[in-house]
């Protein structure tokens, strides 16, 4: 008779599904990485708008301007970190804040045409991907 047959799992059971599991990783990393460099890029403004100036021949960007971009963006990508943590955990509100995000993103899109859309496409397919889940999310 096998003793260790109602022993109880040390680890946690969840209800999360597994690509709800690996959509929620690579989320963090995605946007973690991208908070950590438009953060970084932000305590750095001055550099960044002196090597902007120096590279591109279209116009003059400001110190004010590059920083409010960069400022926007990191709110941004720090909700949608906050948002796949909330998914992560199931609940529903997670998919409000991180579509919040994904709007923001366009948004940034639309008054910046000069930015490549494939972080607001990235952001789109993982909030698609994300409300898929919307009835098991609490």
């Amino acid at each position: 008779m096998d003793l260790h047959h109602n022993k109880p799992s040390p680890l946690p059971k969840h209800d999360r599904p597994f690509l709800m599991t690996i959509l929620c990783l690579f989320s963090w990393v995605y946007f973690g990485l991208l908070f950590a460099l438009f953060i970084t890029g932000l305590i750095y403004s001055g550099w960044v708008t002196d090597a902007i100036n120096l590279y591109t021949d279209v116009s003059q960007y400001s110190k004010i301007g590059v920083s409010l971009v960069l400022g926007i963006s990191s709110v941004m990508f720090l909700l949608a970190l906050t948002g796949s943590v909330l998914l992560w955990k199931m609940r529903r509100p997670g998919l409000y804040v991180f579509g919040i995000s994904a709007l923001l993103l366009i948004c940034l899109q639309i008054y910046r045409p000069g930015l490549s859309f494939s972080g607001a496409g990235i952001s789109i397919a993982l909030f698609i991907l994300f409300a898929l889940y919307y009835r098991r999310l609490r």
